[in-house]
């Protein structure tokens, strides 16, 4: 009888330290998992990109009954652990309204190697904190030199004359170092952005009053600059939530957007209240010049080199940069000179080529889909104009409400827009959306 007993101890000392060694690895793979599913999103990944990504490190786990599940910025991971137990971690991502195309490029690699190369969870973790810190593709100074340049294109195209872009370039450059220093010091969104909008309004307007520049390309500089410091990254990510269902990290995202957009409102209604107290005269300069076709796409081509910079972009995506603005330039002209497309109808028609074009040629370029998407709205597609022109009409004390809402509407047109050509892709490719990382 003491030696059954003594069979049956051992066997249940096994059977606990099997247990123990099996809550282990679960351990570990759900710290990487956590890791890997807030920093996706840090980074600037859509909730769905993320949670597949997650998903296909814990099947190649042979984890495949884990469940993710995204609330906003918090993240759970749960998973079964055998009779009847459930592991799980929480886990908050710091911000949903970042945007850094090179952390985008190495997170997905390290999924990638994680999946392809049979990495064991510590050694997925230690890869994931390497990868996570860099190193930065560019100098520091290379980010705002891709701002500038991309300030200098937008404004171009939309009929501001060289001395205006140039402008625009160093105006940009201060507003966006003012909103750095004024996140560094924790300074609250809504504020940090409505100071910006309202500096970008008095250097503009300040260029006009020394002669410089007259009230249409005072007009040029200030709808540049507003135009960048809307929150476009996240409403192209709020588009993909909306698309993919993720109704709670989709209102999360539009929350935080609005706020920005708010922010640009207000900073513009101050800065309306100033103009008004000037003379502005007549308004008999309000035409702005119209760029030719080829050049408007060559500025366009720059624009997205600028904003992959911009971004924090690899020399990986300078080049697919170039290619997706020429091409999603090369459509929007064409529908608006040879359709005879208004604008607005035909930057959102441009995304949703953008987006096949992204989906198609993410894999094989081994960059997120969203990056290029990204790059070629902002290179070719932005409302700079229709800003413009209700910026110019509301400096006369004309309404230029219409303008301002629709030039709203037209963001996030664009946005779904790039999110459905992602789905027609999927279609058209014959297989399930959910079967890519990106």
């Amino acid at each position: 009888m003491s030696n059954l007993s003594g069979d049956n101890d051992s066997a249940s000392n096994q059977a606990a330290a099997g247990s123990d060694g099996d809550d282990r690895r679960i351990e570990a793979a759900l710290e990487f998992l956590t890791e890997l599913a807030t920093s996706t999103l840090e980074s600037g990944y859509a909730t769905e990109a993320s949670i597949l990504m997650v998903k296909s490190c814990a099947a190649r786990w042979g984890l495949h009954d884990v469940t993710v599940s995204s609330l906003g910025r918090m993240v759970i991971i749960q998973c079964a652990a055998g009779e009847g137990r459930v592991l799980s971690r929480v886990a908050e991502a710091s911000s949903l309204d970042a945007y850094d195309c090179d952390r985008m490029r190495r997170l997905k690699d390290v999924a990638r190697q994680t999946v392809t190369d049979d990495l064991s969870p510590v050694d997925a973790c230690d890869l994931l904190k390497k990868a996570d810190i860099g190193p930065q593709p560019f100098p520091w100074w290379s980010v705002q030199a891709g701002g500038v340049l991309l300030a200098f294109c937008i404004c171009l195209q939309i009929g501001g004359s060289a001395l205006a872009a140039a402008l625009a370039a160093g105006t940009q450059l201060v507003v966006n170092l003012s909103g750095r220093g004024f996140g560094a010091h924790h300074v609250p969104k809504f504020v940090a952005v409505a100071v910006q909008a309202l500096m970008a309004g008095a250097i503009g307007g300040t260029f006009h009053l020394v002669g410089w520049l007259s009230v249409a390309q005072a007009a040029t500089v200030i709808a540049t600059t507003w135009v960048l410091i809307a929150p476009l990254p996240q409403l192209i990510s709020t588009a993909i939530d909306v698309v993919s269902a993720d109704s709670l990290t989709a209102l999360a995202r539009a929350l935080g957007a609005a706020l920005i957009i708010g922010g640009i409102v207000l900073g513009g209604l101050i800065t309306l209240a100033l103009a008004w107290r000037f003379d502005l005269g007549v308004a008999n300069d309000a035409t702005l010049p119209v760029l030719p076709v080829w050049l408007g796409i060559i500025f366009a081509i720059l624009g997205a080199i600028g904003n992959a910079l911009f971004n924090v972009g690899g020399r990986n995506l300078l080049l697919p940069a170039a290619g997706v603005g020429l091409i999603t330039a090369s459509v929007n002209q064409t529908l608006i000179h040879v359709g005879h497309m208004p604008s607005a109808w035909a930057g959102p028609i441009a995304a949703i080529v953008l987006g096949m074009i992204a989906a198609a040629s993410a894999d094989r370029l081994r960059l997120p889909m969203s990056a290029l998407a990204l790059v070629g709205i902002t290179g070719a597609l932005l409302p700079g104009l229709i800003v413009c022109q209700g910026l110019i009409l509301s400096v006369y004390k004309v309404s230029g409400v219409g303008y301002f809402v629709q030039a709203a509407a037209v963001c996030v047109a664009l946005g779904l827009g790039a999110s459905f050509g992602v789905y027609l892709w999927s279609v058209l490719a014959r297989r399930p959306w959910a079967a890519t990382t990106d």
